[in-house]
């Protein structure tokens, strides 16, 4: 399911979500070794106002409570097609933070997000097709490489909108 919003001016989209069901798995060790399988709902919200990133949020099946993990577009798009990482400097780069890779399975292709943090690291396989559909509909809303000058243009107009020091 994709939701999608117009932005105030009623031109173009302000923002667009859509609703995923995928897989988390986890390494069990006790007391009998495997991979365990859970469901999971994802939620994936691409907003105009952060043109350079992906808010995810993933819940267990039957959870109330949720993470919520912000993803680049570049990456999940780049992951779609082969295997991408990303690494976050505050981890001194110990770890890769986030990786993606596509796998073709007999059926269809699944994407499969690695998620690491001092906590603890996830794994979720999602339809590679609803992604690629979602990072579609995603250049509906700011086009791929267009990025850089929205963020500059909001820059520039929050600078001027906020007021000067008073002398």
């Amino acid at each position: 399911m994709t939701d999608t919003q117009p932005d105030r001016g009623g031109v173009g989209l302000n923002k667009i979500c859509t609703q995923v069901i995928g897989r988390i798995y986890q390494l069990q060790l006790a007391p009998e070794p495997g991979i365990r399988e859970l469901p999971v709902h994802v939620e994936m919200t691409y907003r105009r106002s952060r043109p350079f990133e992906l808010e995810v949020r993933f819940r267990t099946c039957g959870d109330t409570t949720s993470v919520t993990w912000c993803i680049g577009r570049e990456l999940l798009s780049a992951g779609l097609t082969g295997a991408s990482s990303e690494v976050d400097d505050a981890a001194q780069h110990l770890a890769r933070d986030v990786q993606i890779s596509t796998h073709a399975l007999s059926r269809h292709d699944w994407t499969l997000i690695t998620l690491r943090s001092p906590s603890g690291t996830a794994e979720i396989g999602l339809p590679s097709h609803e992604l690629i559909e979602f990072i579609d509909r995603t250049e509906d809303v700011v086009a791929a490489g267009m990025e850089g000058p929205l963020v500059a243009e909001a820059d520039l107009a929050a600078l001027f909108d906020e007021p000067g020091p008073v002398w």
